[in-house]
C-alpha cells in the first residue's frame, strides 16, 4: 500500500467513525505533521477524498468534510433501492455453499451480544450486503456500493438515536431472511425482501436525522 492509499484510508476511517466531524475543516500542512509524511501523499489523498464525495475543497483554505443533509440519506437509499434488490436476486442464483457459509457467519457477529459499541456488528453488516454483491458477480458496482454503505456506517456514529439500529431485531431478522431467500436460491424473495430492508432503514436514518 502506498503512502497515499495510507493517508487516505485513515482519512476516511476518521470520518466514517466521525473522528472528525461534518463541517470540520482540515490543512495539508497538519495533516502531513500528523501523520508524519509529506504533503504530497496528504494532497493526492485529499484529492481522491473530494472525488469521492467525503469531503469538500475550500480554495486556498483548506478541505471541509462534507456536511450530512437529510437529502443525502435519501439520495444514498435512491441509489441502493436501484442495484440491491437485483444483487440480491442474482446472488440467490449463484450462491455456493461456501457463499452461504459465509453469509452465516457474517450474520452471526452481527448479532452477537456483549459488544461495547456497534462498530463489530457495524462492520459485519457492511460486509454482508458487499458479500451479496460479490457473489453477484457485480465487482464495479461493489465498489459503488461500498462507498453507499460506509455512508451509513457514518450516519450510524454520527445519529445517537439510530445506534443500536444495527443489532435491532427488524435489522437481524431482515438479513436473516434475505440469508435465507439465498440459502434457497429463491431469487425473487431476495429481490423483494432486500427492498422492504433498504425501505425499513432509510425510515430509520431519516427519522433519526430529524431527532424522532
Amino acid at each position: 500500500m502506498s503512502l497515499t492509499d495510507e493517508v487516505y484510508a485513515k482519512l476516511k476511517d476518521e470520518i466514517v467513525h466521525v473522528v472528525r466531524r461534518p463541517g470540520d475543516v482540515v490543512y495539508e500542512a497538519e495533516l502531513a505533521a500528523e501523520f508524519r509524511v509529506s504533503k504530497t501523499p496528504v494532497r493526492e489523498a485529499l484529492r481522491l477524498l473530494a472525488h469521492t464525495g467525503w469531503i469538500v475543497v475550500l480554495p486556498r483554505r483548506g478541505y471541509l468534510v462534507r456536511p450530512v443533509e437529510l437529502r443525502d440519506i435519501r439520495d444514498i437509499f435512491a441509489l441502493r433501492r436501484m442495484v440491491e434488490p437485483t444483487l440480491a436476486a442474482e446472488a440467490a442464483t449463484a450462491a455456493t455453499a461456501d457463499d452461504v457459509a459465509a453469509l452465516e457467519s457474517l450474520v452471526a457477529q452481527q448479532s452477537r451480544p456483549g459488544d461495547e459499541s456497534p462498530t463489530i456488528a457495524l462492520d459485519a453488516a457492511r460486509r454482508f450486503h458487499l458479500a451479496l454483491a460479490d457473489i453477484s458477480g457485480s465487482h464495479r458496482i461493489q465498489s459503488m456500493l461500498s462507498e453507499l454503505v460506509d455512508e451509513v456506517r457514518r450516519l450510524h456514529h454520527l445519529l445517537p438515536n439510530v445506534a443500536d439500529h444495527i443489532t435491532s431485531a427488524e435489522e437481524l431478522r431482515a438479513h436473516t431472511l434475505i440469508l435465507g431467500a439465498v440459502r434457497a436460491r429463491d431469487a425473487e424473495k431476495a429481490r423483494a425482501l432486500m427492498t422492504e430492508h433498504l425501505n425499513e432503514v432509510a425510515h430509520t436514518l431519516v427519522k433519526g436525522f430529524a431527532g424522532g
